[in-house]
């Protein structure tokens, strides 16, 4: 049984990177010995729940900044993934990449750079791209979440062809299983995200402000938390929106949130592989989100299961979605058409994409 280790930076906290090693370590435990490793333990314990038999590791406790588990943590991760004759590495995440690339260059054993995000989202931003560089240098192959994102790494690298692989992301069983039927007479909006600057719920209250001048029959929930909230919900205030646009804040029920809506509305300035699209899409809504890098336009087709829009362009997409409210039948066609590109994020069709990268490393 070959010996895998998944290594992100802090697993401890909640994240889009933390759960898809999640999902993935917990999908392929019976068929490997998997072991999670997280660089720092801030909270003291895993933030979710790892199936029986996977071992899990924190290097080093506490908070702690990239400087020093650079200067600590090297020795004590390369101890543990030898004592354990570990024989395959995935780095997951930009900072796992960084630090992973760093600490773990001379360990006898290939290793995998998982980039969660998107290279050309941050790559006029230094740490960002320095992050994803030596990730990517000192790994044998790197995984990334779009076709975008796969041909920017060849761009900026100059790789030879297979080293970087696409692999999207699956949806959680759980969201399959409480998927309902489409609402057709809804005129409640759904977003859900962090509140944090790249989701653009600043974006989202310029967009709510000019739909409200079209149209006063409408609600959009937005479900999150984040260091942004405060100054979303004063700008809502401010604004005259709180009739229109709730905050919910946090649900560990993310699953049970998207029935009983008429669309899903992404607002974010950049994504990786938002799943939240792909959750939507399981649940029969419509789209209508902006074209960013990357992401969007790898699950959207576009005036058939929803609507891209030009990035940030807020008037264009307060019109696509006073559109929308106003046309039953066409929100009920883009509805019906939420199947188109499903196949391609099948779990197990991701699943044997994984198997046959481990195998051949």
């Amino acid at each position: 049984m070959k010996k895998i280790g998944f290594v992100n930076f802090d697993m401890s906290t909640r994240g889009g990177a933390q759960q898809v090693l999640h999902n993935i370590a917990n999908a392929l435990c019976e068929e490997y010995e998997i072991h999670v490793i997280s660089m720092i333990h801030e909270k003291g314990e895993c933030a979710y729940q790892l199936r029986e038999g996977i071992h899990y590791h924190a290097v080093l406790e506490g908070k702690q900044r990239i400087r020093q588990v650079i200067q600590c943590g090297g020795k004590p991760f390369r101890e543990y993934c030898k004592e354990n004759s570990l024989e395959l590495l995935f780095y997951v995440g930009a900072y796992a990449g960084l630090c992973g690339g760093l600490l773990g260059r001379t360990l006898k054993m290939p290793k995998v750079f998982c980039d969660h995000g998107a290279l050309l989202n941050q790559w006029k931003e230094a740490p960002a791209r320095i992050m994803r560089t030596v990730g990517s240098r000192f790994s044998e192959r790197t995984v990334v979440l779009t076709k975008q994102s796969e041909k920017a790494y060849y761009d900026k690298f100059g790789y030879k062809e297979g080293r970087i692989q696409t692999i999207y992301n699956w949806m959680d069983d759980t969201i399959l299983a409480n998927a309902g039927e489409y609402d057709t007479n809804s005129r409640c909006i759904l977003t859900a995200g962090r509140f944090s600057k790249e989701k653009g719920m600043d974006l989202l209250v310029d967009v709510a402000g000019k739909l409200r001048e079209k149209t006063e029959d409408f609600t959009w929930e937005v479900y999150g938390e984040g260091d942004m909230f405060p100054e979303i919900s004063e700008r809502i205030q401010q604004d005259g929106l709180t009739e229109h646009v709730k905050l919910k804040g946090l649900t560990n029920e993310m699953e049970k949130c998207y029935q009983g809506h008429c669309m899903y509305v992404l607002t974010s300035y950049r994504e990786g592989l938002p799943l939240v699209l792909l959750e939507a899409k399981a649940n029969h809504l419509p789209l209508i989100s902006f074209d960013i890098v990357s992401g969007p336009g790898e699950i959207v087709t576009d005036g058939q299961d929803g609507v891209l829009i030009p990035p940030y362009d807020t008037e264009k997409m307060a019109e696509a979605i006073y559109q929308l409210l106003e046309n039953g039948e066409k929100r009920k066609q883009m509805s019906d058409n939420s199947v188109l590109r499903m196949e391609l994020f099948e779990k197990e069709k991701i699943l044997n994409q994984w198997r046959a990268l481990i195998e051949e490393m």
